[in-house]
């Protein structure tokens, strides 16, 4: 009977022994419960963070090919928009831009006047827009 008992607390003991807070836990079982709540209210924050961060690595990966393609597009539509180089390798709409001979004088002249067209007749569209808005918009 009882060398069969202590066989068998024996190894239970030598455990105990050698964890001194598992002995104290068990002979304080509230604290016990207390500690084992906090440890799992931490370990279920801890499984939530690292679910967030594998959410967050999938749609960053997921969305990484759209991204790109956007990237490529826009930069793309850049060098679209980007204006051609003279001969000097200056942009030829830069005011450092000196024409060589008459020609070229009366090309650029023909292309401001143009421009200065086209931003006086949208100045026009854009005031008879405020002068409606202004009209409907109710008196105070």
């Amino acid at each position: 009977g009882k060398g069969f008992e202590m066989a068998l607390n024996r190894p239970f003991q030598e455990f105990l022994a050698a964890h001194p807070l598992l002995s104290w836990l068990l002979g304080h079982p509230l604290w016990g419960v207390g500690v084992a709540l906090v440890s799992l209210l931490l370990g279920l924050g801890l499984l939530s963070a690292i679910a967030r961060l594998t959410e967050n690595f999938w749609l960053t990966l997921g969305q990484l090919p759209l991204r790109l393609v956007v990237w490529l597009f826009g930069a793309g539509m850049a060098l679209l928009r980007r204006p051609w180089r003279s001969k000097t390798g200056l942009a030829a709409n830069s005011p450092k831009h000196l024409p060589e001979n008459g020609a070229d004088q009366a090309d650029r002249a023909a292309d401001i006047a143009l421009r200065l067209e086209t931003l006086q007749q949208e100045q026009t569209a854009l005031l008879q827009e405020l002068q409606a808005l202004l009209a409907e918009r109710p008196p105070e």
